[in-house]
């Protein structure tokens, strides 16, 4: 019984699946680019970026409170939906640094730099949208 396969079509293939799988695991490894485990972001429908941005305006200077600036974006931050959910993702994680920070009263160093991973993030995804 003959099965229609040669030797050279199964190296051939052999070959192609590693070479085709390549730029995905490439992919894989450029999305998450963040510091603090916090991803790159595409740029963000408009929409999205103005709720941002209305959200992350309000509120004290962040350098000046970082425990108050915290405090005033948990709760709206959480409000805010979009299918794009890489963004949702990382306005997330943003809200758990956010709350450790809160309940550190502005002393946790880990949340404080997944604050600022959080931040350049969201500039990608909606530039000029956090501080």
């Amino acid at each position: 019984m003959e099965l229609g396969i040669s030797h050279r079509s199964i190296k051939v293939t052999a070959l192609a699946v590693p070479l085709l799988a390549l730029p995905l695991a490439l992919a894989a490894c450029g999305s998450s680019g963040g510091s603090g485990g916090v991803p790159s972001l595409s740029k963000a429908p408009s929409a999205l970026c103005a709720n941002l941005n209305a959200v992350l305006s309000d509120g004290p200077d962040p350098d000046a409170d970082p425990v108050g600036y915290a405090l005033s974006q948990i709760q709206p931050l959480g409000q805010l939906h979009s299918s794009d959910s890489a963004v949702i993702g990382v306005m997330h994680q943003l809200i758990s640094a956010d709350q450790a920070l809160v309940k550190a009263s502005g002393n946790d160093h880990s949340a404080t730099q997944t604050i600022k991973a959080a931040d350049t993030a969201l500039n990608e995804a909606c530039p000029g949208v956090a501080p």
